[in-house]
């Protein structure tokens, strides 16, 4: 019996065993094996896949932008309010202030210590608008370069105010109150900046982003261009100039009430009594008063059986081949029968060597009649 019939020998069993079949699928690189795809199926997954990828892409991209474009809106708007919030508080704390400290007749000292605050928040005010974060382009620089160039200007005209104040209130202070005046040049051209410049660029970045109801605030520190008039800046600071000191438009006529309707009863009436040029008593006439310096009092009586309020006492001074400049105060009121003395500065035009006409009125209180001893008519002439 030879080996190859012994029964113990296992023939194989698995009938799908097929080495050549297995040799050939290796020979090809499984391209053929179950569960892979075919070329194509595979390109058009593949498509898919990068369709998918770029969606996204595009999904973000846009997210991205929106919180880019909120962002640069919601900046816009800071800016914009920021602006606003200044420009009413340079308004407030130094426009506004700053006219109502010229014109309350205070003494040197005060208006010194005054001025200087006012100098301080204009500082201040100027310091904070370099602080502000302006939007990237074009129109948010030349805005902000704008607003600092405002509010530099008013800054440094409060700085000239304030070291001008002490020489322009003295008796002689004429160069002084030219420079004072000056300045309010330079407060009107920060008007002007803000608002042809600061305002125009920024309300119309605005209504580039669609944004509604909201545009920048940009209140005036000057209002009326009588200060640039020397001669307004002396009134205010001798306290003779009528008005609020807000910046706002005066009337230094004296105004005639006379045909109101009295509040009291009996005969009502206000009288000149005497007028005071320096240490000169004026005479009327005709007669030429040699006078010095630049004061004037004026004694006013109640010659009425009532009491009067807001008696205007001013005076109109016209010098040769010049112009007429009226100056004038209020009396709050006047009980009958009795008199006060009130003090007028001469306009800056009562210079030495110049001779003119002074008139002195006193305007009528409700219910009076009789208006012919209310006014005096002075020729005068100015030494040195």
């Amino acid at each position: 019996m030879s080996f190859f019939d012994d029964d113990d020998f296992d023939e194989p069993t698995d009938a799908g065993f097929d080495p050549v079949s297995r040799r050939a699928s290796r020979r090809s690189g499984g391209l053929l094996a179950p569960g892979r795809p075919d070329p194509h199926t595979a390109r058009v997954r593949q498509m898919v896949a990068l369709g998918v990828i770029v969606f996204v892409l595009i999904l973000l991209t846009l997210a991205v932008n929106g919180c880019v474009k909120s962002g640069r809106t919601n900046a816009l708007k800071d800016y914009s309010r920021d602006v606003s919030s200044l420009l009413q508080t340079s308004s407030d704390e130094v426009g506004r202030p700053l006219f109502e400290t010229l014109a309350s007749g205070e003494d040197a000292n005060t208006l010194r210590q005054s001025l200087n605050r006012l100098r301080e928040n204009a500082e201040e005010a100027a310091s904070r608008v370099e602080a502000l974060s302006p939007p990237g382009d074009d129109r948010g620089r030349s805005a902000q370069y704008s607003l600092e160039l405002a509010l530099n200007l008013r800054a440094r005209a409060l700085r000239i105010i304030s070291a001008q104040i002490a020489d322009a209130t003295a008796d002689q202070g004429d160069q002084a109150i030219s420079q004072i005046a000056g300045q309010m040049q330079a407060l009107i051209a920060s008007d002007v900046i803000v608002l042809t410049r600061t305002k125009p660029l920024i309300d119309e970045a605005l209504k580039d982003a669609d944004v509604s109801g909201l545009e920048v605030n940009a209140p005036r520190v000057i209002s009326d261009i009588s200060w640039l008039d020397p001669d307004t800046v002396a009134q205010n600071l001798s306290g003779s100039a009528s008005g609020s000191g807000s910046g706002g438009g005066r009337n230094q006529s004296v105004v005639d009430r006379s045909d109101e309707t009295p509040t009291g009863t009996g005969p009502h009436g206000s009288t000149l009594n005497a007028a005071r040029y320096g240490d000169v008593t004026l005479e009327g006439g005709g007669a030429d008063n040699a006078v010095t310096g630049r004061k004037v009092s004026v004694d006013v009586a109640n010659t009425g059986q009532s009491d009067s309020t807001r008696i205007d006492v001013g005076l109109v001074f016209t010098p040769e081949g010049g112009r007429a400049t009226p100056v004038k105060k209020t009396v709050p009121s006047l009980a009958a029968g009795q008199s006060t003395t009130v003090e007028l500065t001469m306009p800056r035009s009562a210079r030495a060597g110049v001779s003119g006409e002074l008139k002195i009125e006193i305007g009528g209180v409700p219910g009076e009649e009789n208006l012919e001893n209310n006014s005096g008519t002075y020729a005068i002439t100015i030494g040195g």
